[in-house]
């Protein structure tokens, strides 16, 4: 089945809206399912519905509007690069643009670039040499490697390409252990220096091309990792923004580069948020709070953060499959990684996330590379440089099923399902052009049909939903 997602892909893209709604609205439904392991299908009025239980109605207020939403995207890792740029120059450029293209790609508008090393990194590397003190060694070479051409390609796709960069650890020296891994914490004496550290890279990276706009101030800080970690509390957190990172960025003219905090996850979210927002000087040093989904949904920590920080941007910026969702050894994607992509990408839209950004757009048949783990992860996109071939992965067409969809600028609206619980998942969204979208994921066992109303109005009758499937319906 793997071998026909790329000829299916192309039909999809070019298809036009279908007038089988209400008079005067266009309407056009595409479905993966996984009965058929079929990726992107169009539902026309000849899918068949014979059989199917009815009785759902799912309802959407387009004049009801919460978050406007900045966009999808994706990280940019040293290993995801390097596994992109084994394959031939044109096929690499394929390769990308099924990412990054709004055409007849994913539309990703946003990159998490590591500062430095990271665990899926080909090896260990930072951006000065051991032990100076003054950073008269900083370069990004080895980014000028693998990523910065990546990025390149996918510049070329999405012309106003929005970067986060995110440090995994600074530099040994600056540490308490000494080492970039195993947790370790920044020396107070070195924070002005590490400061100045995020300032030159944000520069190097403007030169190439590449102007950031959002960093955060530590990946995952509550981890201790085999790999590049740092451990900060709350309120170090906090009080590293106010008084180094921000006056220091704002002195280096860096004054638009937004700062984020956390990058951690989300079930924490709010107890941390209360401990670095507290610190006097953070609120207005910082712009907005990261988090990732390993622990668990813990959605309604977003609506209460929201709530409590109404001004502050709240960005998911990394989730992926792989060993944390028990995975062992096995390169390829599975069905289960599409819902569970779904469920999250849902979550977070219902509970005033602004962007969202997944984790690992390549890697190769050996779930690498990497270096400090013992396993890989699932990517977007499994590259095979010795058939110079490459597969989209589920949870590839599971971000397809929004970020082709809810484009840039669009503002999150009320959906409701009339049978909630019952394994059916919705989220809605309006987008600049008024067009309206709802993702609708059915988790259950059972084949089912929705109705679906617009503001009160039904514009069409019966939506096959199948089993196991997610489900994108645009009208205009």
């Amino acid at each position: 089945m793997r071998n026909n997602r790329l000829s299916k892909l192309s039909a999809i893209v070019c298809m036009t809206l279908l007038p089988i709604g209400a008079r005067g609205i266009n309407i056009s439904i595409v479905t993966s399912a996984k009965a058929d392991s079929t990726y992107l299908v169009e539902q026309t009025e000849s899918t068949s519905l014979k059989g199917v239980k009815g009785g759902l109605v799912v309802c959407l207020f387009p004049e009801i509007k919460y978050q406007t939403f900045y966009g999808f995207g994706t990280s940019m890792s040293d290993a995801n690069a390097e596994a992109a740029m084994q394959l031939s120059p044109q096929k690499r450029k394929e390769a990308v643009r099924l990412l990054f293209s709004k055409n007849d790609g994913n539309g990703y508008v946003f990159c998490r670039v590591p500062m430095g090393s990271n665990d899926f990194s080909t090896c260990d590397y930072s951006c000065v040499e051991k032990e100076d003190k003054q950073l008269s060694t900083f370069n990004i070479n080895q980014d000028k490697k693998h990523i910065l051409p990546i990025l390149n390609i996918a510049k070329s796709f999405s012309k106003e390409l929005r970067l986060l960069v995110s440090p995994w650890s600074p530099p040994a020296y600056m540490k308490t252990n000494g080492k970039r891994i195993n947790g370790g914490k920044l020396k107070p004496e070195y924070r002005s220096q590490w400061a100045e550290h995020f300032a030159k890279f944000i520069k190097a990276y403007t030169a190439e091309g590449f102007p950031t706009e959002f960093v955060t101030i530590q990946n995952e800080p509550e981890a201790v990792q085999t790999w590049e970690s740092c451990i900060w509390t709350g309120e170090e957190e906090g009080e590293f923004a106010a008084k180094y990172l921000r006056p220091i960025l704002d002195c280096n003219g860096l004054g638009k580069v937004k700062i984020l905090f956390w990058d951690h996850n989300r079930v924490r979210l709010l107890d941390r948020a209360k401990a670095t927002l507290g610190v006097q000087g953070a609120q207005s040093a910082l712009s907005g709070i990261a988090f990732h989904w390993y622990e668990g949904d813990a959605f309604s920590q977003l609506r209460a953060f929201h709530e409590m920080y109404p001004d502050m941007l709240i960005m998911q910026s990394e989730f992926c499959t792989g060993p944390n969702k028990g995975r062992t050894t096995m390169p390829y994607g599975v069905w289960n990684d599409l819902e569970l992509f779904g469920h999250e990408i849902i979550g977070d839209l219902n509970h005033f996330t602004n962007i969202i950004m997944d984790f690992n757009p390549f890697l190769n048949t050996k779930a690498g590379p990497f270096h400090n783990r013992t396993i890989g992860g699932i990517p977007n996109i499994v590259v095979n440089d010795r058939s110079d071939s490459f597969s989209p992965q589920p949870n590839y067409f599971a971000m397809a099923h929004f970020s082709r969809y809810i484009r840039p600028g669009a503002q999150i609206i009320l959906s409701s399902c009339s049978e909630e619980g019952s394994g059916i998942e919705v989220t809605a969204a309006i987008n600049t052009d008024g067009s309206v979208v709802c993702v609708i994921l059915n988790r259950s066992n059972q084949n089912r049909a929705t109705s679906l109303t617009l503001s009160g109005k039904k514009i069409k009758d019966r939506i096959l939903l199948p089993a196991h499937s997610l489900t994108t319906v645009n009208t205009k």
